[in-house]
């Protein structure tokens, strides 16, 4: 499960980003795909988690091969920014001795912001409004994924 939304999730951000390019919503600009892609920082430890802190790798390198089925320009974009920022964020979350919540907040506070300054600047040039908006709304959808811890075991007691 955790595969699918890793990958599914790096799919919808570059399927947003080739048909959008770089959106401003409530004052915020972006590129369109900054939501699901911030997903993926997240969706990342968990397949760590699954997967051991090599294992994760295959899927890393699967990620960044699909990326180039899109347009040449943000697929590079994307590889590079990927191939740094997901280094950064495994390194961190791989390290840190924190509780599994603390880790995914601590690598995605270094990793999403890395990962659009490179891509941004790659993709569509030194647009610092746009890095910064792509920073915080990464972030923040990075953050969504930790609900699941929330919710996954409210519904199974419920269940039981």
């Amino acid at each position: 499960m955790e595969i699918f939304f890793y990958l599914g999730s790096i799919i919808l951000a570059n399927i947003l980003v080739h048909t959008f390019g770089i959106v401003t919503v409530m004052g915020l600009t972006f590129p369109a795909g900054a939501v699901a892609i911030g997903l993926t920082f997240s969706a990342r430890d968990y397949v760590q988690r699954k997967h051991g802190k090599w294992g994760c790798w295959v899927w890393m390198i699967v990620a960044m091969v699909i990326t180039f089925f899109f347009n040449k320009n943000i697929a590079l974009a994307s590889m590079s920014a990927f191939m740094i920022s997901e280094f950064i964020d495994w390194l961190i979350f791989t390290l840190s001795n924190r509780p599994f919540n603390q880790r995914i907040i601590l690598s995605n506070l270094f990793g999403t912001p890395i990962d659009s300054v490179v891509f941004v600047a790659l993709a569509f040039g030194w647009n610092w409004q746009a890095i910064w908006g792509q920073t915080v709304v990464k972030f923040v959808s990075s953050l969504l994924v930790l609900s699941f811890n929330y919710i996954r075991p409210k519904q199974l007691k419920s269940k039981v």
